[in-house]
């Protein structure tokens, strides 16, 4: 049973890396894909992608991957990329600095240190990466409101980390078997997460980072005429309508406004109080009641699509949350 669930999750693993990789190639446009962030995260892909590889061989061939070098490579790398690669997310201005590189020197000790000495200053570094990363999600905590889905996972990112370093750290007392199927577990949960974040909140990823960026960057609105630039955006939604394309983000709205992306986030985080995903959801929810009044033979799933929410059950989820009632019960009310 456990080798089975393992030999699912592994697999899915390996697929899920292969397909992330593509998308943020080819379909994540929100991010600021620096090099830095790039090749982090294409090498932290890679290191779960090749430990879950050599976790499959442990189910099927009953293989010991710690008894091999290509798995104490991955293992050694995925630390530090793990760690650059949310530092990079979470600090989207800052210039790359090489000393960043340094976090890769542990990766000597897989091939010049016994294994029993390398694994546990490996998971004791990591933990420190770990403890760093918290502090940074900590000081997102004013945004929590406006993310708080983006705050959810970056929060339980960190603490699957810290489990894999907890576990990491008791190795010298467990059976290997132990620890490859919880970090099986821990990798295929992420990629579960990671995956239905991605479908759910397509824009999860470059909120992330405008997260940190209203945080830890100066403001990006100098110069620009604020009171002009809402009254715009105003304009926008009622005149044009934009709300209704349920294809809209962040970047296409910015685009309409004149703004580039980070100040129209940052304009609607400062002077609406919401994040832009709030904000559609705000803006749908409020031209779909209008509607659900003026148009009361009109069904709730041609309101729902009218106003750009791409099925029926996201928009009784947002209008319910935002309003406290369903679609019927406000129409009837």
């Amino acid at each position: 049973m456990i080798d089975t669930a393992g030999v699912l999750l592994a697999g899915f693993s390996i697929l899920a890396a292969l397909v992330l990789i593509v998308c943020y190639f080819f379909f994540i446009h929100s991010l600021n894909k620096t090099p830095a962030l790039t090749v982090s995260c294409v090498i932290l892909l890679a290191a779960f992608c090749c430990m879950q590889y050599m976790h499959l061989q442990h189910y099927l061939h009953d293989a010991d991957p710690m008894n091999t070098r290509f798995y104490l490579f991955w293992l050694f790398i995925g630390p530090p990329a793990f760690f650059i690669f949310f530092r990079t997310l979470l600090h989207p201005d800052d210039k790359f600095n090489p000393l960043l590189l340094l976090n890769f020197a542990p990766l000597l000790l897989s091939f010049f240190v016994r294994k029993e000495i390398s694994i546990p200053i490996l998971f004791v570094t990591g933990a420190a990466y770990a403890a760093i990363l918290m502090v940074l999600v900590n000081g997102l905590r004013e945004q929590r409101k406006q993310y708080e889905v983006e705050m959810f996972f970056l929060v339980i990112f960190c603490l699957m980390a810290i489990g894999i370093l907890i576990l990491g750290l008791c190795l010298p007392y467990i059976d290997n078997r132990y620890f490859y199927y919880f970090y099986t577990l821990a990798i295929g949960s992420a990629f579960l997460l990671i995956v239905g974040a991605l479908i759910i909140f397509e824009d999860l990823p470059g909120e992330i980072a405008e997260i940190a960026k209203v945080k830890y960057s100066a403001t990006t609105l100098r110069g620009v005429d604020i009171d002009a630039k809402l009254q715009q955006l105003d304009q926008l939604m009622q005149e044009k309508k934009l709300y209704q394309d349920e294809n809209i983000n962040l970047a296409g709205l910015a685009s309409e406004a004149d703004l580039s992306s980070h100040q129209l986030s940052e304009l609607i985080n400062t002077r609406k109080n919401m994040s832009f995903s709030q904000y559609m959801r705000s803006t749908r929810v409020e031209a779909a009641k209008k509607l659900l009044v003026a148009e009361p033979n009109s069904s709730v799933l041609s309101i729902s699509l009218e106003t750009g929410f791409k099925s029926q059950s996201s928009f009784y989820a947002a209008f319910k949350d935002i309003t406290g009632k369903s679609p019927g019960a406000f129409r009837t009310k």
